[in-house]
């Protein structure tokens, strides 16, 4: 078996301050082809007279932040986490806007990559059938702690990925607000659905008509233009006077249960006298809707052709669901025998170290990495 390094890009975790799903707010409803204007307290004028001029150059993406300071102006210049905080919410706010501003000249350059979005519900999809699998050898799914769209562009880029028989551009999971088209994006919110809309075109993908989504319904996207860098390379916009070297990536949004109820269960440690203690669904229910999903995510992605994933904890951020018992989730789902037999070319968690603490430690990349990395499918 080939094994093949890919740079995945920074392993930075953003903070998880989405609004919670269950508030309706009418800003996040609004038309997502609205611009959203900056507030006051941050300049935002474009070249030549406020014209959305397409140029990677002009981008407020290369507004301070983070900010740029000697020594001495950091010294003198310490901001509280609340004001940081506060002036990373603005900059994104800013970004938003400029986003929604650039986005329509920016798709009428790429007739290729419609806005287009889906409604996908289990009514649509049913089990998959055997006959029309693709049958791949069996490939080792690995776990990175990486940002999802930095993972499915470099997947996109590895010729070793790359078969004759897959065209598709490759799919990532998107893990989405059931309530608000594209979560908190608009209002400079930082959880991996809004870090998507930062930097592509999903948000225009995301028709205000679909929600709220119900328990098992997904917004299947099959061509998602990327326009900008990550956050960590300042979210500068991409060379748009080449509209044809943009990447491409497929997106399926579904919602994860927000702050399930939880339960601690102990298990003996072999060889030891030791107890873990793991988080887990207090409700059976809880737990079989998650896997229910996970089988949806699949499914979709199947069904449309995609031979190349890139997947995520789902649910373990914001949401507040049981990392460890989501990735048991997760992997006792891909051991189904549905799943099995070949339907993929590549499977990649892109799960980012919350807790800083690498593959051994208790956050959302060491249990997933743990549970996952290595798994054959």
């Amino acid at each position: 078996m080939i094994q093949t390094v890919l740079n995945f890009g920074s392993s930075r975790s953003p903070n998880k301050d989405t609004p919670q799903i269950g508030r309706r707010d009418p800003d996040e409803t609004s038309s997502l082809g609205d611009t959203l204007l900056p507030d006051s307290g941050m300049d935002y004028e474009m070249e030549n007279g406020g014209s959305s001029k397409l140029d990677s150059q002009t981008s407020i993406a290369s507004a301070d932040w983070p900010p740029s300071q000697t020594a001495s102006e950091a010294t003198q210049a310490v901001l509280s986490p609340a004001q940081e905080a506060m002036k990373r919410r603005k900059v994104l706010r800013c970004i938003a806007g400029e986003t929604s501003t650039f986005l329509p000249g920016i798709l009428e350059m790429a007739p290729w990559a419609p806005p287009n979005g889906y409604l996908y519900s289990p009514s649509k999809i049913s089990q998959l059938n055997p006959k029309y699998c693709p049958c791949f050898h069996k490939t080792s799914i690995r776990v990175h702690n990486a940002d999802s769209l930095d993972t499915a562009i470099a997947l996109a880029n590895c010729s070793k990925y790359v078969t004759v028989r897959d065209k598709k551009p490759v799919c990532v999971l998107n893990m989405a607000n059931a309530f608000h088209a594209g979560g908190g994006w608009k209002n400079g919110a930082l959880a991996q659905e809004e870090t998507l809309c930062y930097r592509s075109s999903l948000s225009f993908t995301l028709k205000l008509r679909y929600y709220p989504l119900d328990d098992l319904q997904a917004i299947y996207s099959p061509t998602v233009l990327v326009i900008r860098k990550s956050i960590d390379d300042g979210h500068g916009l991409l060379s748009l006077n080449k509209p044809e070297e943009l990447p491409v990536v497929s997106v399926i949004s579904i919602a994860a249960l927000c702050e399930p109820k939880l339960a601690a269960k102990k298990i003996p440690v072999p060889n030891s006298a030791d107890v873990h203690v793991k988080e887990v669904f207090r409700n059976g229910a809880d737990r079989d809707l998650t896997k229910d999903k996970i089988r949806m995510i699949l499914r979709t992605a199947a069904y449309n052709g995609h031979r190349r994933l890139v997947l995520g904890a789902l649910g373990c951020g914001a949401f507040l669901n049981p990392r460890e018992d989501v990735a048991d989730c997760f992997a006792e789902v891909f051991s189904e025998s549905e799943f099995g037999g070949g339907w993929w070319e590549s499977i990649i968690f892109a799960v980012m170290d919350d807790l800083e603490e690498g593959k051994d430690g208790d956050g959302n990349y060491g249990v997933f990495y743990r549970k996952l990395h290595g798994m054959m499918v």
